[in-house]
Parts: structure tokens; sequence; C-alpha cells
């Protein structure tokens, strides 16, 4: 019974993440400047609701909006990177952490859809 709890925690990873970048990023903007960052307060609430509802439309809503989001955080990494002189460890530090994150979630922007369409996909076969 165990192994199955762990399987189902397993595959809600990608949504963990992006709530915990979320947070991250809530926090960050309200301990350092007192701002209440409204965006990100959706993002978890509409992350949570998807873990909640497992709807197909909100998750393919998720991971567009994800994956148009990380592409243009990578191309704003790459454009930051490229102000730096070369060979800067401070600028290899910010284009390393910037592309883990950023190509990590364009990951699960791909990710994402596919499975709640596999979940509905094997509910519907089931029945």
């Amino acid at each position: 019974m165990e192994k199955m709890n762990l399987i189902n925690g397993i595959q809600y990873i990608p949504e963990v993440f992006i709530v915990l970048v979320a947070i991250y990023w809530f926090l960050d903007g309200l301990l350092a400047t007192s701002y209440i960052n409204y965006l990100m307060l959706a993002v978890i609430l509409f992350m949570s609701l998807l873990v909640i509802l497992k709807n197909k439309t909100m998750a393919l809503f998720a991971s567009l909006l994800i994956g148009i989001g990380s592409i243009y955080m990578i191309f704003a990494v790459l454009s930051e990177y490229s102000e730096f002189p070369r060979g800067d460890a401070n600028g290899l530090k910010l284009l390393l952490t910037g592309a883990i994150i950023f190509l990590s979630t364009l990951l699960i922007s791909i990710l994402l859809p596919i499975k709640y369409f596999k979940r509905k996909q094997s509910l519907s076969q089931n029945t």
C-alpha cells in the first residue's frame, strides 16, 4: 500500500515544482520590497486547483503559459549573460542557474498535458 502512495506522490512532482518556484518568487518579492505578487498567488491557486480537479483544459492552459514563460526567461537569461565579461564566474553562475530552472520548467510544460491526457484516456478505456 505504501508503494502505491509513493507512486501517487511522484506523479505530482511537476505541479509541486511549479508551486515551489511560485512560492519562492512570491516570498522573494514580499521580503525584499514588501510587494505582494498577486500573479504568483494566482499561479499557486491555479496549480493547486489543477491537482484537485485534474482537468485536461487547465493542464493545457498551464503548460502553454509555463512553456511560453520558460522560453521567454531562457532568452532573458541569455541576454543578461551576454552583458557579463567573457569567462566571469558570476555570469556562468547566472547562466547555469537560469538554464537549470527554466529548462526544467520547459520540460514540465511538455510533460504536464501528456500526463493528464494519459490519465483521462486510461480512465475512459477502463469504463
